[in-house]
């Protein structure tokens, strides 16, 4: 992506970073993403500026558009301001949580840049396999960053959790990395513990991660933060885990909760996990379903662009829909029929 042109002596000295293929220069220190190099010219500066001005208006609204700048206030913690793909403004309201501050640079106001640069943001987690980039998309509680955390464990790199940025070329659709984090929920955490103890499609960790709340699995964790605004959900670094280079996407996986009274069979036996995949058109209909923040992209000017991206999108990639029974924790019996059938078609591939 090309960097800004503008003068560069005011920031200088502010922290460089990269995430989702953009270097960015930021005022504000933004412990999740990775440092840049040394000397790059930055694509991205975040700037603290006072937007008080705009107070009343935004309150009165959900965003407001202005020319190429998108505003938006969060009550309690900030005005933001995204202008043309390459500012982010921050101007922070009186005792702001400094977590919460980040936590929306990070999600909407990157998602909405994005968008800015012409990149589709999709709302998942997604990981390397075999050299290629697989999605995990679905409704919030269906278990997209615990199947990513499943497949860690598993040995495999993730590359995004949350927004997934993906540039469609004329040739492939390329996913940028975000940046090395994961959200997770207490329930999760002690799944994955249980599941780690087992050692079912599982890999040892560098580093034993703890809770500092207080609660009373903190003897099994260490320094987990809180994310702010979500009820018993944490910040889980995964930066030995994580892969910092574009690649190209395979497939997209949407994860659906299913009836816990449903039985399927498959040879025998009882499954709690059924795949159906997906042709052209139901793969579209996924993708525009989970493009994150998709509500905003008519009022940006932005719907012809978005749905011809998202439609050159379907064609270039394959899809499943994996339902799961959600009476029970499933994450080890997704990864390995994810790995079946990436495997099957890998193998579909060949024979042509």
């Amino acid at each position: 992506m090309s960097p800004i042109a503008h003068d560069r002596s005011a920031h200088n000295s502010w922290v460089k970073y990269t995430a989702f293929g953009l270097r960015i220069a930021s005022e504000l220190t933004l412990p999740e993403l990775i440092p840049a190099e040394p000397g790059l010219v930055e694509d991205v500066v975040i700037r603290q500026v006072d937007l008080s001005a705009w107070r009343d208006q935004l309150e009165q609204a959900n965003f407001v558009m202005q020319g190429e700048r998108f505003m938006f206030l969060i009550p309690g913690t900030a005005i933001y301001a995204i202008r043309g793909g390459k500012e982010i403004e921050v101007s922070m309201l009186p005792r702001a949580d400094p977590d919460t501050v980040r936590l929306f640079v990070l999600g909407t106001c990157m998602g909405v840049l994005l968008l800015q640069k012409r990149v589709l943001p999709i709302h998942g987690s997604a990981v390397v396999i075999g050299g290629r980039v697989y999605a995990f998309v679905g409704e919030s509680g269906t278990g997209k960053s615990t199947l990513a955390a499943a497949f860690r464990q598993a040995g495999y790199q993730m590359i995004s959790d949350d927004v997934i940025a993906i540039n469609v070329t004329a040739s492939a659709a390329i996913v940028y990395p975000a940046y090395p984090q994961q959200k997770l929920g207490l329930e999760s955490l002690l799944q994955l513990e249980a599941l780690r103890e087992n050692k079912k499609h599982v890999r040892q960790r560098k580093h034993v991660l703890s809770l500092t709340d207080g609660n009373p699995v903190r003897a099994q964790y260490q320094d987990l933060r809180r994310i702010a605004g979500e009820l018993n959900k944490y910040a889980v670094p995964a930066v030995d885990e994580f892969y910092n280079d574009p690649l190209p996407l395979g497939g997209v996986f949407e994860l659906v909760s299913d009836s816990p009274n449903r039985e399927s069979m498959r040879e025998g036996e009882s499954v709690v996990v059924t795949e159906q995949p997906l042709n052209k058109l139901e793969c579209l209909h996924t993708l525009l379903q989970h493009t994150y923040r998709r509500a905003i992209i008519s009022r940006m000017g932005l719907g012809e662009w978005y749905f011809d991206t998202a439609a050159r999108m379907a064609r270039k990639v394959e899809g499943w829909r994996l339902l799961r029974d959600s009476s029970f924790f499933t994450a080890s019996e997704v990864v390995q029929r994810v790995l079946e059938l990436i495997h099957k078609e890998e193998k579909s591939y060949g024979s042509h």
